[in-house]
């Protein structure tokens, strides 16, 4: 009798994995970040390198705040480049997808008290217009120290914008709750959980792809999505203080072994020159850019054709 149970149970883990799996294969999406300029220098390098099938983005990443909604129907600048939305879906009409993160530092009781219920209503309109298919991510990296979340708060804040939407019937938006996957203080546990707002208010587990060495807390977000039947999106890469080409390629070859391993089926690459940007050129980030090298962009492409099969 045991053993047939087993049997059963193991026998419906592989068909759950297997289902599961399948699901983070639909429709790979590939997004490009995350100012205006390095999106428009990105899709202007393609034409410059003579590579066969080499796959163009299916979408754009901008950047908002909830006090000012700005960036997305008029330009906004805050050191880390100029974000104008509207501008690159007219320059770029074929793109299928928007990828928005929503900032939130020190303005968590303002979103619960409904003070910005105004602000996310005009969200909810650009979004509907924009005829795409938006991923919110509310409250980005909603465990980095820097943004100084109160869990609770944060939970409450989080849910307020979700059903807010909802009420205002803004049907092409998928909810992203974005970790940083990554732990910078190694005596604190990681532990994303004591953000999570539930399961009916979240459509996507993010996270963020720098030091390509957070293998554990990577694993651990690997789990939770399993868990909860969360799809992961990759909603932040870039290969952080990585300077020379063979370090670049090493961080590369990392980034596509975990979308493989986890059968990720959205990735999302910040395609700057971070030392130019005031923001970050004191904090030792490097250049980004793909079309910097022939090889790292060849070898991106590869990667990417292998990606969307």
């Amino acid at each position: 009798m045991f053993k047939k149970l087993f049997c059963t149970l193991f026998l419906f883990n592989i068909l759950l994995t297997s289902s599961f799996a399948e699901s983070g294969k639909n429709s790979p999406v590939f997004v490009i970040g995350q100012d205006s300029q390095s999106i428009e220098e990105f899709f202007s390098s393609l034409k410059q390198f003579n590579i066969k099938e080499i796959s163009y983005p299916d979408g754009i990443m901008v950047y908002t705040s909830i006090n000012s909604v700005s960036g997305l129907d008029e330009p906004s600048y805050n050191g880390a480049g100029i974000n104008y939305a509207d501008d690159l879906l007219k320059k770029y009409p074929d793109i299928k997808v928007v990828q928005i993160g929503l900032y939130m530092k020190d303005m968590l009781d303002e979103v619960i008290n409904s003070s910005f219920d105004e602000n996310i209503d005009k969200l909810g309109v650009w979004i509907k217009n924009s005829n795409k298919k938006v991923y919110l991510r509310i409250g980005y990296e909603f465990d980095n120290p820097e943004n100084d979340y109160n869990p609770e708060k944060y939970i409450k804040a989080y849910q307020h914008i979700v059903m807010r939407l909802k009420n205002n019937e803004v049907s092409n938006v998928y909810f992203v709750w974005h970790t940083i996957a990554w732990n910078g203080n190694k005596k604190n546990t990681y532990n994303p959980l004591i953000y999570y707002p539930g399961d009916d208010y979240v459509d996507w587990i993010g996270i963020s792809f720098f030091d390509a060495t957070a293998v554990k807390e990577r694993k651990i977000v690997g789990d939770i999505s399993f868990n909860k039947k969360k799809p992961i999106m990759i909603a932040e890469s870039s290969p952080f203080n990585q300077y020379s080409v063979e370090k670049k390629l090493i961080w590369m070859k990392n980034f596509f072994k975990y979308i493989k391993d986890y059968n990720i089926s959205f990735i999302s690459y910040i395609n700057v020159n971070w030392n130019e940007l005031p923001m970050f050129s004191s904090q030792n980030w490097g250049d980004a850019r793909l079309q910097q090298n022939k090889k790292l962009m060849q070898t991106w492409a590869d990667n990417i054709k292998q990606f969307k099969k």
